[in-house]
């Protein structure tokens, strides 16, 4: 506070890192040094985010500075609450933004919030099995329980069970800081839904009665045991449907994401009324999915693979679980890229050759969270 952190510029640097990863350049530029530099970093923070320092500042800088890789912003958090300060070793600084995940070590002066997990896992015995999938959900259950998260398992769930579990997790799960989900099994990907008397001929081809036809913005999909598709807005709209943007809303979808893409058919030449409706996800406001991170297993329309030549865990998961089993804490932010960095260099015997990628999309993100 009184502007003497030592080496100082780099202390400050980290700070402003950590509270707006975003516009680290803007501190990086100036020349400001003591009480100015540390004003110059909290009125970055400040604009970036307003509302949510007006109304949790306090909580998130504290949450930052105890999160913190560097030995005298962990010593701040501490007096700040009034605690002792953590046995100083050897000054740590922070990594550079490129690094792809980043491991810290939370204070003991904060009470450890509550994060919950719904785990589903579909094996599809009847039809196209993948008994990895249950070995998989069951391997990132441990993974999660080992960072304190309570998680709820679920094997072989139908579609509209997936609806109803999520919704009831989401009530039951109001009060904690983090939500998280994970999906292991089937999915795809199409362009379109068709709700409204229609039927889909063939890939370019649809066929309505009468004079008019609704069809709804598709997107990626996961398969419930019973073969029936759920759209993955479904999903999202469903984790953020109470509307509270503080809580950090985490999913992962260990799944594929179809092999191509699908286009509609030439138009007929009669007159016909076709009406483009919009997903459930475009209907809600934006603060609904604020502070929520996507994490796909794999790219747009690409596949998903299990080692073992489809017997074994799945790649992402493999590769998740042993991000989440080095000590300290996960940036769920660059968790993709410490996932990609391994998938890269992964033999890929188990998928001919194929070299699967993640993919994140993260919204509304405010401050960093330390899976």
């Amino acid at each position: 506070q009184q502007g003497k952190l030592k080496p100082e510029r780099e202390v400050l640097e980290e700070l402003n890192r950590a509270l707006t990863p975003a516009q680290a350049g803007k501190f990086q530029n100036s020349k400001s040094k003591g009480r100015l530099a540390i004003r110059e970093v909290l009125s970055i923070w400040y604009n970036s985010c307003p509302s949510d320092v007006q109304n949790n500042g306090r909580e998130i800088f504290l949450d930052v500075l105890s999160s913190s890789y560097n030995i005298d912003l962990q010593a701040l958090a501490c007096k700040l609450c009034g605690s002792s300060p953590p046995v100083r070793k050897t000054r740590t600084i922070a990594p550079s933004p490129a690094t792809p995940v980043t491991h810290s070590t939370p204070s003991p002066s904060l009470p450890p919030a509550k994060r919950s997990a719904l785990i589903v896992a579909n094996t599809y015995s009847s039809s196209d099995p993948l008994p990895g999938c249950k070995t998989s959900a069951q391997k990132v259950k441990q993974a999660f329980e080992s960072r304190g998260i309570v998680c709820q398992l679920e094997i072989d769930v139908s579609a509209q069970n997936l609806i109803k579990m999520v919704d009831e997790f989401t009530v039951k799960n109001a009060d904690c800081e983090a939500r998280l989900f994970y999906f292991s099994g089937h999915g795809g990907n199409e362009a379109f839904r068709i709700q409204t008397h229609g039927e889909a001929l063939s890939e370019d081809l649809i066929m309505f009665e009468g004079n008019r036809g609704k069809l709804w913005e598709g997107g990626d999909f996961v398969i419930g045991e019973d073969g029936l598709h759920v759209f993955k807005d479904q999903i999202l709209s469903s984790f953020a449907q109470d509307n509270q943007p503080a809580v950090h809303k985490i999913l992962m979808f260990d799944c594929c994401r179809g092999e191509s893409s699908k286009e509609m058919g030439a138009a007929k030449m009669k007159p016909f009324k076709l009406e483009i409706m919009r997903s459930k996800e475009a209907n809600l406001k934006n603060i609904h999915y604020k502070n929520m991170v996507i994490l796909n297993g794999t790219l747009p329309h690409q596949v998903a693979w299990c080692t073992s030549s489809g017997q074994g865990v799945t790649k992402f998961c493999s590769y998740l679980c042993s991000e989440l089993s080095k000590p300290g804490g996960v940036n769920i932010s660059a968790l993709d890229e410490a996932i990609n960095a391994g998938l890269e260099k992964d033999s890929a015997a188990d998928s001919a050759g194929h070299r699967q990628m993640v993919e994140v999309t993260k919204r509304g993100i405010s401050r960093p969270f330390i899976l």
